[in-house]
């Protein structure tokens, strides 16, 4: 397996405990990451370690199905990792929400290994897939501070 590491992060001017809430709305998922066409939670509850979520995508023209896991998760949500449990490549992701001055800094960690989906493309998948990750943060606090 060949592990790429991806990051993006962003303030957001809204207080920490509405910004988990939102993200942690699986519904609200198509509203801010352009590729998911829909998040639907299987596991009953909060989200907490063994969450389990169906998610439905598109990438480079692929319709991609996943089935990602909640493996760790702080009791405020202010950071939590998943990774792949069933899907085309293995990922795994964490989020951390910070407080800051003013608001919210909202990092993402994406590991993945796209080599065994895209094989020779992988280094123009990686870019398009990091323009992805920055541009769904930039929509994530547009969305959020339209709403103070």
């Amino acid at each position: 397996m060949s592990w790429s590491t991806l990051t993006s992060s962003i303030v957001i001017r809204r207080p920490l405990a509405e910004v988990v809430a939102f993200v942690d709305d699986c519904n609200n998922d198509p509203l801010w990451q352009s590729a998911v066409w829909e998040t639907v939670k299987l596991t009953e509850g909060d989200p907490a370690p063994g969450t389990i979520y169906h998610v439905k995508e598109k990438f480079l023209g692929r319709i991609i199905e996943q089935q990602w896991e909640v493996v760790s998760r702080n009791a405020d949500g202010s950071q939590w990792t998943a990774k792949t449990v069933s899907g085309p490549f293995p990922m795994e992701t964490t989020m951390k929400f910070e407080p800051v001055d003013g608001g919210t800094r909202v990092t993402r960690i994406l590991n993945i290994d796209a080599s065994r989906f895209f094989k020779l493309a992988e280094p123009i998948v990686l870019r398009l897939a990091q323009r992805e990750l920055d541009a769904d943060f930039a929509t994530l606090k547009e969305i959020l501070e339209a709403e103070s």
